[in-house]
């Protein structure tokens, strides 16, 4: 038995999310349906993160189980002439360990999100871009993103499910950021986990804090009771998966 990764990039506006479907394409599905037409044997396959209809990622992580080595440059560029058309690329296909699990072994995993406040520009990046009214004042992102980082519970940006009272929402952010290129602004989230919908929760806070609409005190402390603008959830097409990160890496076995 041998242990195969492919590192995958897509737009996901163009499918149904990454997580297999019976009835519409998905992301894992047609990696799937692609790798069991080419080896000719029913291939089922493990994704680093189940990305949300819309969601795009530059760096997903998916393994498959096969017993014969296989050529997997050739098969690269045979699944890349099959995905293409489907808007799926994949960047690398090599061999590694048995016991890597590209969701199990996972330390942590980045995210942005593609902002714009100038609806000109906004207009040729759609919809890929969100665009939001107002003129950031950057010292206050700076303290709503200060506010964010570190261990906190963050169920005030979770999902409200009373049939799982008890779910864990303590998640840790490594760091937040943003970058600037022109009229568009990348906000960058470093966590060792995401709750449903959380990334782009925070962004929403994040706009409303830095165009001014959050009172100092929820501005220092967004974890507190009833604050402000944390339910809203933006359009998931502005929304990377960068990369996932693994402790040791992922080792390639030659």
């Amino acid at each position: 038995m041998r242990n195969y990764v492919l590192r995958v990039r897509y737009l996901g506006d163009k499918l149904y999310g990454f997580q297999k479907q019976a009835t519409v394409p998905t992301v894992q599905g047609e990696i799937e349906k692609a790798l069991s037409l080419i080896l000719r044997k029913s291939i089922r396959t493990n994704g680093a993160a189940r990305t949300d209809r819309g969601v795009n990622a530059l760096n997903q992580y998916v393994n498959f189980y096969f017993d014969e080595k296989l050529d997997t440059e050739r098969l690269r560029r045979k699944l890349n002439s099959m995905l293409f058309n489907k808007w799926i690329y994949i960047k690398d296909f090599f061999e590694t360990d048995l016991l890597f699990h590209p969701r199990k072994n996972v330390r942590g995993k980045i995210y942005s999100y593609i902002l714009s406040d100038n609806r000109e520009n906004a207009m040729f990046l759609l919809p890929r871009v969100y665009f939001y009214n107002g003129k950031t004042d950057f010292n206050l992102l700076k303290k709503a993103m200060d506010s964010l980082r570190g261990e906190h519970d963050f169920v005030n940006f979770a999902n409200k499910d009373r049939s799982q009272p008890l779910k864990n929402t303590v998640c840790t952010i490594y760091d937040i950021g943003v970058i600037k290129k022109g009229s568009v602004q990348i906000l960058y989230f470093y966590g060792n986990r995401f709750l449903y919908h959380m990334v782009r929760r925070l962004v929403y806070f994040l706009i409303k804090a830095g165009t001014g609409n959050v009172k100092k005190d929820f501005l220092e402390n967004p974890f507190l009771e009833n604050a402000p603008f944390t339910r809203q959830v933006l359009p998931p097409e502005p929304l990377f998966l960068v990369d996932v990160y693994y402790k040791n890496g992922i080792r390639r076995v030659k």
